[in-house]
């Protein structure tokens, strides 16, 4: 959540889509409602201790709330129940507030989304709680709400409040939802807004939540929904932070000012790792002497704390550990950040986050990533560049001499994947530009790796040496039906980029989700799949990847020896078939994946004085 302006009538806003390439303007324009007689609501200061409810609305009354559009536009909410849109909102799933059953606030965007004639209708709406709220003597105010939320395309959720009216002052506009990813399934969450900076000691505090999407966009439509319920508007306690974000970084200054996360770092990339975190103070006092705390367990372990300092009432601070943290283990590292200051917290829900990264080790085949490893939406292609040829991919930086010898692509579990090539594509910034370094085979996609992670093998591996940058991008070749990649976590702009078909200078994704594209930093060289010239012909296993069992089918043109061993990533021979002297013919070996543990294997077949290595993965 952000807020996003501070506006009177007549200012601009500026709306961005997830996987727009350019961002766009639209006016501002004056609304029409109708008019509902004001009643005092609320209750004096005098009355009340710090926590205490000053109003709340379960959206069982329709006509606490008024509803409206900017002129011209035709889509509205309405109030519903679960059982009224079984049908009417596919994609949602039912809403899961308090008091869902006695009805919540609904705007439909699925309607124009799934509207096949050219245009979409412009949507500007609003609800807006019909009384105004008196907050005379309480400084520090709440609000809080229970909402479902589906992203898409470039459709933006606001709620707006104003201390006067909404034509001739001031009001501030709080964006709600504005880092959950494009086509990511629907979220249903709590949120708590300190709105005292517009709405503390004022006696008529209006609200409204507010629906927006311009693009007019016939190709990709508009939102999917928004459901809302359960208002409470109250006094803030006296000490309450709320912990808004947390991360952690390496490579400060190398290609990002504030450095980039990585989730899984093998064992060549270890650098200091520095952990931030913000805060907010949602309580009625300063909170004094606040920090930042962060424990790590996992190798040594780590306790640190930022620098303290006072937090004043509905400020925002953003800080990191004075010290930074270097792994010296492999395995999983659990990560917590929670802020604290002299004052006894009285809020202690919302203090807290935990994350979690990897050291990765020759059986998970060294992988260097950026993503958290949690599948939230996809990307097929960029509204610029539909059909067409597409490389998307993650910026990430090398803190010591390594090679790149293979990459993993993760790709939705869509059906039009599947038999549709993809590739992996590598580029190295030289001089401020990135510059194309190499790229793999071309892939095609089978029916059992579908909706998983691909490993392609590089050829030649890729040198790369400390401070250099490189671009990892995963690539496919456009059609009707588009291969889709997935993406995780929200990350920094400037960090996820990417080529549409034949440009030379790179796109990059405006609120951006790190691309599931990881590079292996190790060595896969040595290992051919080259027959040609051979007296024998070796196949692919089939399936492959497997998770129960495969074939192998070879064919021998002259009598020979035969022998398979089948190696894992670090080398090690995990089983041996010897077939001994066999003569011309087609012959069949069998695999059980119980043999094997999951992973990524070679085997290798001995004919003659002839060797061969082809490549398996085994999922269970």
């Amino acid at each position: 959540m952000k807020k996003t302006y501070l506006v009177v009538a007549g200012a601009i806003l500026s709306t961005v889509g997830s996987y727009a390439q350019f961002s766009s303007e639209h006016a501002y324009l004056p609304i029409e409602k109708n008019n509902q007689t004001a009643r005092d609501i609320g209750l004096h200061a005098d009355n009340r201790d710090a926590g205490d409810i000053i109003i709340g609305d379960d959206f069982s009354e329709p006509d606490n709330w008024l509803i409206y559009s900017k002129e011209g536009t035709d889509p509205e909410w309405f109030f519903a129940t679960n059982d009224s849109l079984d049908e009417v909102l596919p994609y949602m799933g039912g809403m899961e507030s308090t008091t869902a059953d006695n009805g919540f606030a609904v705007f439909n965007g699925i309607e124009y989304l799934l509207d096949d004639t050219p245009g979409v209708p412009e949507q500007d709406a609003y609800i807006e709680y019909a009384f105004p709220i008196n907050c005379t003597g309480i400084d520090a105010v709440l609000l809080e709400f229970q909402q479902r939320y589906r992203a898409f395309n470039t459709d933006q959720t606001f709620l707006e409040v104003t201390a006067t009216t909404w034509d001739d002052g001031e009001y501030v506009a709080y964006e709600i939802n504005a880092l959950v990813p494009t086509n990511d399934p629907a979220i249903q969450t709590t949120e708590v807004i300190n709105i005292s900076e517009i709405a503390g000691g004022e006696s008529t505090v209006r609200i409204r939540f507010r629906w927006l999407e311009t693009t007019l966009d016939g190709d990709f439509g508009a939102g999917y929904a928004w459901f809302v319920d359960d208002l409470i508007v109250s006094e803030a306690w006296d000490y309450d932070q709320q912990i808004t974000a947390a991360y952690h970084r390496s490579g400060i200054g190398v290609y990002m000012p504030n450095g980039m996360e990585y989730y899984m770092i093998p064992p060549t990339q270890i650098t200091d790792i520095i952990f931030f975190g913000e805060t907010e103070n949602m309580a009625g006092l300063v909170q004094p002497n606040a920090k930042l705390n962060v424990d790590v367990v996992g190798g040594a372990g780590f306790s640190g704390t930022s620098p303290s300092f006072d937090l004043a009432v509905g400020a925002s601070e953003s800080v990191s550990c004075s010290v930074p943290f270097i792994p010296t283990t492999e395995g999983t590292y659990d990560i917590t950040y929670f802020f604290d200051s002299d004052g006894v917290e009285e809020v202690t829900d919302n203090d807290t986050l935990y994350d979690l990264f990897t050291v990765t080790n020759a059986s998970q085949n060294f992988v260097y990533s950026r993503d958290n490893g949690i599948s939230s939406s996809s990307i097929s292609n960029v509204a610029s560049n539909t059909s067409m040829p597409l490389l998307i991919g993650n910026v990430m930086d090398i803190f010591a001499t390594d090679k790149i010898g293979a990459v993993d692509i993760v790709v939705s579990d869509a059906e039009t994947n599947v038999g549709q090539e993809i590739f992996a594509q590598v580029m190295i910034l030289e001089g401020g530009v990135f510059v194309y370094a190499d790229q793999t085979e071309n892939h095609e996609i089978t029916v059992d790796e579908n909706g998983g992670i691909i490993t392609i093998v590089l050829e030649t591996p890729i040198d790369v040496a400390a401070g250099q940058t490189v671009l990892v991008l995963a690539g496919h070749y456009g059609g009707a039906d588009e291969v889709e990649f997935r993406m995780a976590q929200a990350v920094e702009e400037e960090t996820v980029l990417g080529y549409t078909s034949g440009a030379s200078e790179p796109f990059l994704l405006l609120e951006p989700s790190a691309i599931m594209v990881r590079p292996h930093m190790r060595n896969y060289a040595g290992l051919s799949d080259n027959t040609q010239g051979f007296n024998f012909t070796i196949d692919q296993n089939v399936p492959n990847p497997f998770g129960t069992q495969s074939v192998i089918n070879y064919e021998l043109n002259e009598a020979a020896a035969v022998s398979v061993e089948f190696i894992d990533v670090t080398g090690k021979i995990v089983k041996t078939v010897n077939k001994g002297l066999q003569s011309a013919g087609t012959y069949t070996i069998e695999l059980d994946a119980n043999d094997f543990a999951e992973g990524v294997y070679f085997y290798s077949f001995n004919i003659g004085n002839q060797k061969v290595a082809k490549r398996m993965v085994i999922t269970k």
